[in-house]
């Protein structure tokens, strides 16, 4: 099973959002939790809007088993995908396993989240890693049956919390997560970048700019992050 670490375990703050707080500790106020958070970073840093990462499956690892009827499911990844780009966080999935909200019960889940983000001030959330779908389906009815319960219910409840559709979608690029999405406007156009892989940069830009011809006809390409050559 995944270390608690690698898992969602509740869906309210710890003690490192509260102000002021103590482990092991939680303060029932929100005040003084998220909310707090939220509202110093909008005056200090003046910004209009705050975003909150987090998987479809709720975090890297999923939930905790027994959580919305969570159950411990095994990621299979393709040889194509294993030969053309290892990755470590997928291969620790594929190893240790994967919480799994029952597809019944995510509409439940995201509301439950969303509805605790949008009360602290929270604008929006960027759902990554939604491609972790396709290799989830078994014992669901398969890949493209799991996702549209999943993307169905994820946008029904950004609509009730965010009524101005606030969702970034993240590594979404296959079929089934692009189909199954019916609201959702923002995508992210790019793989990952790589800061110290100058090798990597010229690629990087050249990879988004094709992405977003296909992307750019239904969604909104989001570019995500590169860095300039200019300091300025």
């Amino acid at each position: 099973m995944q270390p608690d670490w690698d898992m969602l375990t509740q869906i309210k703050k710890n003690h490192k959002f509260q102000k002021n707080g103590k482990q092991g500790h939680r303060a029932e106020d929100p005040a003084m939790g998220l909310s707090h958070v939220v509202a110093e970073i909008k005056e200090k840093h003046y910004l209009k809007y705050v975003y909150v990462w987090h998987a479809i499956t709720g975090y890297w690892g999923g939930v905790r088993p027994g959580i919305y009827e969570s159950k411990m499911a095994y990621p299979i990844s393709s040889p194509g995908v294993n030969s053309n780009e290892p990755c470590d966080a997928l291969r620790s999935i594929t190893t240790n396993g994967l919480g799994l909200v029952n597809p019944e019960k995510v509409f439940s889940f995201y509301n439950e989240l969303h509805s605790y983000l949008a009360s602290a001030g929270i604008d929006g959330v960027k759902v990554d890693v939604q491609n972790i779908l396709e290799t989830l389906g078994a014992g669901h009815g398969g890949r493209v049956k799991l996702a549209k319960k999943y993307h169905k219910a994820l946008e029904a409840s950004i609509s009730r919390n965010f009524p101005d559709n606030g969702i970034i979608s993240c590594m979404s690029h296959n079929t089934d997560c692009l189909y199954s999405a019916k609201r959702s406007a923002v995508i992210r156009a790019s793989d990952d970048f790589w800061p110290r892989d100058p090798a990597s940069h010229t690629i990087h830009i050249a990879s988004v700019a094709y992405n977003t011809i296909f992307l750019g006809e239904f969604m909104l390409p989001d570019w995500d992050m590169f860095h300039p050559t200019s300091d300025g």
